[in-house]
């Protein structure tokens, strides 16, 4: 399951260079016609959305890499079991979080799937709001890793890594 994980991490971060990649050539796109005075309209769509899409797949690569936000200062004092045990306590709980937004996710990509973007009537919102559910399952499937991980180090007795 790791290689499987650190697989789809790869494709996760490419899939985000891509989107930050695009969020700022529109960016410079928009700098540029606003000194020319000379409209894109459809900029403003590209750039919002790639955004948000590479936040997205961003936060997805800090679960695997146990880069998320956290409160560390009780996990600091504790040592052994003890410390596994609350690193597979927050992993439970981000996964009724990711489990969540990957249903609800799906619910609201179904929902606003035939709107139409601002300025780019031809494409759909949908594209837009698939971000939720991609990510959602993709840190699900992380956080089942890691619980399988932390689980196997409980049971060792180690902490988990």
């Amino acid at each position: 399951m790791r290689s499987l994980a650190n697989a789809l991490e790869k494709i996760q971060t490419m899939a985000g260079a891509i989107a930050i990649s695009i969020f700022l050539i529109t960016v410079i796109i928009q700098i540029a016609a606003r000194f020319l005075q000379v409209p894109v309209m459809w900029a403003q769509d590209v750039s919002v959305y790639s955004f948000v899409w590479a936040v997205f797949l961003g936060a997805a690569i800090a679960v695997n890499s146990h880069q998320h936000f956290a409160f560390d200062s009780l996990r600091d004092h504790l040592k052994g079991r003890w410390k596994t045990a609350h690193a597979i306590l927050i992993i439970v709980l981000m996964l009724i979080f990711t489990i969540a937004m990957s249903k609800y996710g799906i619910d609201v990509t179904k929902k606003f799937w035939n709107y139409q973007w601002v300025n780019m009537p031809n494409l759909k919102m949908g594209y837009v709001w698939m971000s939720l559910p991609i990510t959602g399952i993709t840190m699900t499937f992380y956080l089942i890793t890691h619980l399988f991980e932390g689980i196997y180090a409980f049971i060792k007795g180690g902490e988990i890594s």
